[in-house]
């Protein structure tokens, strides 16, 4: 087995980022359960083999080639998005498995330590988006098995990259810092929401837009190619706000509550200007496509910045 995963690490199509990414998921999507259906152990263990993989690739591969020449791209921008809404799809069906949250957690460190490796190209709020959802990850875990020093350890390593940023650690969760716990503490979120669970969802590929590339002239394939990888940079951060709120919302309606209007009216208007840039895009409508594509990524970033991300 061993042998058969470095032939895919060293083949010509996966040492290219969205193929290898494009490959790892094809097989999320056709081996997910659906529904309501249970999580078979060997799909987890299939889902550890894929990310210990894509740590391995980062690390040989992807991350060397950013260091040989730092700067952020269209292309470097929605690879980081896209395999945020990867990884974020595998943590909502890990269930209570320690070997995939580290596995998961290191993954998310990387694109982390990418994101602040070279001041001169930092992206600040890319690398605490990146770190709180390792740090989420690593919460639970330690929630699960508090006497495990390494868990513990990575955890506070997580929190001192986000407080050295200048960010904040999600609000529900506490982390180790001078041996004892420090519980964050942020206005305007229920008090019950510090217990609540933390529900995942991620996107699918009915959610892509797609176009017959053979119907665009030449000027047309280069603004749907620069659109698309903006668009599934922007699909991750609406997911990545979706789910950051749905604790939230779990929270004030288990109390006959509602969420507040500014929160209600950035998650709808979020929602719905992704839904139009993808119409746009299918269209043929990319100045459209494009206004949507910052409407949506902006109403994702006011949410993160509500719950603390």
């Amino acid at each position: 087995m061993r042998a058969a995963w470095i032939v895919l690490l060293v083949s010509p199509v996966w040492g290219q980022p969205m193929g290898f990414l494009q490959g790892l998921e094809n097989k999320f999507e056709q081996t997910a359960p659906r529904g309501n259906a249970a999580v078979p152990q060997g799909y987890r263990q299939d889902r550890l083999r894929d990310v210990n993989a894509f740590n391995s690739w980062f690390d040989q591969q992807y991350l060397p080639a950013f260091q040989a020449k730092p700067g952020w791209t269209p292309q470097r921008r929605a690879f980081v998005g896209r395999a945020s809404a990867y990884l974020g799809a595998i943590r909502g069906l890990a269930g209570n498995d320690p070997a995939l949250g580290l596995a998961l957690s290191g993954a998310f460190n990387r694109l982390g330590r990418m994101q602040e490796a070279d001041q001169r190209y930092l992206d600040r709020e890319g690398a605490i988006h990146s770190y709180n959802n390792s740090a989420i990850i690593l919460n639970q875990l330690a929630n699960e098995n508090p006497d495990d020093p390494n868990v513990r350890g990575q955890l506070a390593f997580v929190g001192g990259r986000v407080n050295a940023l200048g960010g904040s650690i999600p609000i529900w969760m506490s982390v180790p810092i001078g041996g004892r716990q420090r519980q964050q503490e942020q206005r305007g979120i229920p008090e019950a929401y510090l217990q609540a669970p933390v529900k995942t969802s991620a996107p699918t590929s009915a959610e892509y837009p797609r176009v017959d590339e053979g119907s665009l002239s030449a000027e047309e394939r280069v603004l749907w190619r620069e659109l698309r990888e903006r668009y599934y940079n922007v699909l991750g951060t609406v997911y990545s706000a979706k789910n950051a709120v749905a604790p939230v919302q779990a929270s004030v309606e288990g109390r006959g509550l509602a969420l507040t209007p500014d929160l209600v009216k950035s998650s709808t208007r979020m929602n719905l200007s992704l839904d139009l840039a993808k119409n746009d895009l299918e269209q043929k409508q990319f100045d459209s496509a494009r206004e949507n594509l910052q409407i949506a990524e902006g109403e994702a970033r006011k949410i993160l910045r509500y719950v603390g991300l």
